[in-house]
């Protein structure tokens, strides 16, 4: 194992949930991980858990870090789970004891092919239940021992009857008395209808993506006739849901539309339908689903429709650019990638400005330098970039997609957190230390808090002194809102500078931050903690908040302590007796004042 690896601790911490970071690390920390084999580019760990045998992790590297990341267990909520954190943890602080094995190209390199199939058919007979994944293996690589003349073959589904959809539909659509609609259960049961009209959405775009467009606005068709009606609208028109799903059928129409091999008067009809139930829609003050169908359908769009030569996409609409034009455009890619036409589809990502799709398609076609250029040139947002940067990487080129990153956080340097996040963390698995720090800076610039602010740290390595004052004069420098104020404190508080944390709680005044800070500096700021405390606790007692008593008996509770620390505690007992005294009415509060005083 490399003596470094190609990845850090705030990769892991941002790939990972905080709580699950907690949690792997503490799995680490307890020896939970059994053993780190690494194969290649292959990660494969396992960890003990709470089941009888120990969770599987695999994890897979590549030159700008971790590529991703599996694991046996059932974690499903974001991020990656507490065993991969302590497999990782494991990788960084103790490589030692990763073993090192040969990659598995390397075991088969010299096996001849008698050796090689004897080999496979023993492990298959040995792991009956893998046979099911080989021939689905062979299978998608066109290789399966069926008739030939069946691989690439799409089979064509029954005509759509639309009198069959309606009537499917209309038993969805019914519905209990509206008088009923307010009882408690009803939310649950308008999400279980709309689920079901989304599975059947998904038949009509089985039609569009095989490109029958005509079938798939015959099932379109049958299908918005029915949603459209007066009485569901009316019924759940504040239903986000409901709106997201006829948003999703004008999508299928747009694309429809565009792949339906239709005359001049049935294109005229469309467009009348589709306007009329987009205006439909427009009465119940909802944007429009049905209006970049519409446009589609008023004018044959082919691949000549795009403007040799043009920069952006003023003439691609004959007139002022509609608000929908991102949906039309979208709709239009999605068409001509499915069918193939790979020189309209670049026309059109680059004259409507889809920057990310025409470089992902010229990495595609093999342009790789061609697609590099493009992006230095044309990203315009950092989260444009991003998601071009992580492309890039994904179609190995991680040099470039660092620098494509690097030019992201130029286009606004007050929205770059997950670009410059993902900067420091990809750049430092390339051991490209100034784009790395670039990146580590700029994460904090955009969230100073404790964590960016360690990560920082973690990359900058023996610069850490000058980034150092640099971040600290940035925080200096920055108004703390309601939400960050708790974070900045931290970072001060970690730095031991306790009259900056002081200096925030004061100004924020919100309890979170007064309350970390009272925690940190209590011994050594007694007489502020004690007036901090006494702010938080009065106005609850003041104004008679009953419900928060035990809060403002726990504010007082800390002030006595820190009363205590400063030799003071007489002087807290007055007070805190004159509190009881001047509000011996609140039946509540009493008792609670009279266990706080025998505490002390």
């Amino acid at each position: 194992m490399e003596s470094s690896p190609s990845f850090t601790e705030a990769a892991v911490r941002r790939l990972a949930r905080s709580q699950s970071f907690d949690r792997g690390e503490n799995y680490y920390e307890k020896g939970a991980v059994v053993e780190v084999v690494r194969r290649g580019n292959v990660l494969r760990g396992r960890v003990e858990g709470s089941q009888y045998e120990p969770y599987r992790v695999d994890v897979h590297l590549d030159e700008s870090g971790i590529a991703n990341t599996a694991c046996s267990c059932p974690y499903d909520h974001g991020g990656i789970c507490k065993h991969c954190v302590a497999v990782l943890l494991t990788v960084i602080r103790e490589p030692e004891t990763v073993a090192e094995r040969p990659p598995v190209e390397d075991l088969l390199a010299d096996l001849d092919r008698d050796a090689l199939y004897a080999l496979v058919v023993d492990l298959l007979g040995d792991r009956p239940e893998l046979t099911a994944d080989v021939e689905r293996r062979l299978e998608t690589q066109g290789l399966s021992p069926d008739d030939d003349a069946s691989h690439g073959a799409v089979a064509r589904r029954t005509p759509p009857d639309p009198e069959t959809i309606r009537s499917h539909i209309r038993s969805i659509l019914e519905h209990p008395d509206p008088r009923q609609m307010d009882a408690p259960d009803a939310r649950t049961d308008m999400e279980r209808r709309v689920e079901q009209l989304h599975d059947l959405l998904d038949e009509a775009w089985a039609f569009v993506e095989a490109s029958e467009g005509d079938d798939a606005l015959v099932f379109l068709g049958a299908m918005a006739e029915e949603l459209m009606g007066e009485a569901w609208l009316t019924l759940s028109y504040d239903d986000v849901a409901v709106f997201d799903l006829l948003d999703e059928l004008g999508a299928a129409f747009t694309e429809a539309i565009l792949t339906a091999d239709l005359s001049e008067d049935a294109r005229a009809e469309w467009a009348d339908r589709l306007e009329r139930w987009a205006n439909e829609l427009a009465s119940y003050g909802v944007g429009s689903s049905f209006a970049a169908a519409a446009h589609a359908a008023e004018r044959e769009w082919s691949d000549d429709a795009v403007p040799a030569g043009e920069t952006d996409d003023a003439d691609l609409w004959e007139g002022d650019r509609p608000r929908y034009a991102d949906d039309l455009v979208t709709a239009w890619l999605n068409v001509l990638e499915r069918e193939d036409r790979t020189d309209a589809y670049l026309d059109l990502a680059r004259v409507a400005g889809q920057t990310e799709r025409y470089v992902t398609k010229l990495v595609a076609v093999g342009r790789d330098e061609d697609a590099v250029g493009y992006a230095l040139e044309h990203v315009s947002t950092p989260g444009e970039a991003l998601a071009v940067a992580k492309m890039l990487r994904e179609h190995d080129h991680p040099r470039a997609a660092v620098r494509v990153a690097r030019r992201g956080l130029d286009t606004d340097r007050f929205r770059t957190d997950e670009l410059a996040e993902w900067l420091r963390d990809a750049a430092s698995a390339l051991g490209d230390h100034e784009a790395a720090l670039e990146g580590a800076v700029a994460a904090f610039e955009a969230d100073p808090c404790l964590e960016t602010y360690r990560a920082a740290k973690e990359v900058a390595g023996d610069d850490w002194s000058s980034v150092r004052e640099d971040l600290l004069d940035h925080l200096h420098g920055r108004q703390a809102g309601r939400t960050s104020a708790a974070e900045h404190a931290e970072v001060f508080l970690s730095e031991g500078m306790t009259e900056e944390a002081i200096a925030v709680a004061d100004a924020s005044g919100h309890y979170s931050v007064v309350e970390r800070v009272t925690e940190a500096v209590r011994d050594d700021r007694p007489q502020w903690t004690i007036q901090a405390c006494k702010e938080q606790a009065e106005p609850i007692i003041e104004e008679g908040q009953s419900d928060r008593y035990r809060q403002a008996v726990d504010w007082l509770e800390t002030a006595g302590r820190a009363a205590e620390a400063a030799g003071k505690l007489d002087e807290w007992r007055e007070y805190v007796e004159n509190v009881r005294e001047e509000h011996y009415r609140k039946y509540k509060l009493r008792p609670m004042l009279d266990d706080l005083l025998e505490e002390f």
